[in-house]
């Protein structure tokens, strides 16, 4: 019912989930999600199979609810979709689009798709995208690399000037400098206005993102940094030779510590406590003692929200 005169209206948000639900048949998917995201930028974390590219999928109308319902803009996705598709710039993890058109030839094409959009005022051109995400422009689609698939996929999502963009995993296959890269491009191109979802599953992102962080764990939310309080941390960092024995080390160093192995030969170390000499010489020695070369050794302190997501996900302390 429409608010009675004098009385505040509630807040319509660009995305509203109340209870929502999708859960597939075999097992798995998202429940329960109550989540409101205004103008911002809000960070999707969690493991591979915590439900990112489902709630993603589903808030992009790509899924069908099996439970609860998601709004947009106040509208229900039926509803929202036959008004055009202008007002949801989505960027999904898998697929490759048109493999034997080339980056600006697809711009071009969605360019003029999107020409009677009312955002198209304050959509980048395609030259400008092509140059921002440094696209190259004969190479064929499908002879891109994960990383150049990924900046185009990226492109494409903006050139609308939707109001709701949705980046399901844009870094993958990127190294350290390029993800980075990425994200300082999309922090340029992204209207402050606009609302923007970005799912990934690799935590030293939050420190480019520097946004709401939300953390998916089995389907549910498990972690939300707006609400609460927020703790530090640091971590440490070194590469090695791949499935070092992480019992081992975890028994060397002080209790309370997370361990992992993010990619293989690359681990990280965190710890509430200050890491000094006394504790990297703990954790080199015991290396050592293994015959187990380091490289790249950094210490740097986390964030709280970096630090809690980590001990939600990593389930510090359980090896």
């Amino acid at each position: 019912m429409p608010a009675e005169p004098g009385e505040p209206s509630e807040p319509v948000f660009p995305i509203s989930c109340v209870d929502l639900s999708l859960i597939y048949p075999g097992g798995g998917g998202i429940s329960g999600i109550n989540l409101d995201f205004g103008p911002a930028t809000t960070a999707i974390v969690g493991n591979n199979g915590a439900g990112k590219s489902t709630l993603l999928e589903t808030i992009a109308g790509l899924r069908t609810p099996t439970g609860g319902q998601i709004t947009l803009f106040g509208q229900n996705p039926g509803t929202w979709r036959s008004t055009g598709a202008h007002k949801v710039g989505v960027a999904l993890q898998s697929g490759r689009p048109y493999p034997s058109a080339t980056p600006q030839a697809l711009l071009n094409y969605l360019h003029e798709l999107y020409t009677s959009s009312p955002n198209r005022s304050g959509a980048p051109t395609v030259d400008f995208l092509v140059e921002a995400f440094a696209l190259t422009t004969r190479t064929s689609i499908k002879n891109l690399s994960g990383g150049e698939l990924q900046r185009l996929k990226c492109a494409a999502a903006l050139i609308a000037g939707a109001p709701i963009v949705i980046l399901d995993e844009p870094t993958a296959g990127l190294d350290p400098q390029g993800r980075r890269d990425l994200y300082e491009v999309l922090t340029i191109l992204v209207p402050a206005e606009s609302t923007v979802l970005v799912s990934t599953h690799i935590l030293e992102d939050l420190e480019s993102i520097n946004s709401r962080v939300i953390a998916l764990k089995d389907g549910a939310v498990a972690y939300d940094s707006s609400v609460g309080p927020r703790t530090s941390a640091f971590c440490l960092t070194f590469t090695s030779r791949p499935n070092l024995d992480l019992g081992g080390l975890y028994n060397a160093l002080p209790e309370g510590v997370g361990i992992s192995e993010k990619i293989n030969g690359q681990y990280s170390i965190t710890s509430q406590l200050h890491i000094d000499a006394a504790f990297i010489a703990t954790a080199m020695n015991f290396c050592a003692q293994i015959g187990a070369e380091v490289l790249d050794v950094q210490v740097r302190k986390l964030g709280g929200v970096i630090a809690e997501v980590e001990d939600l996900l990593l389930d510090r302390g359980e090896q």
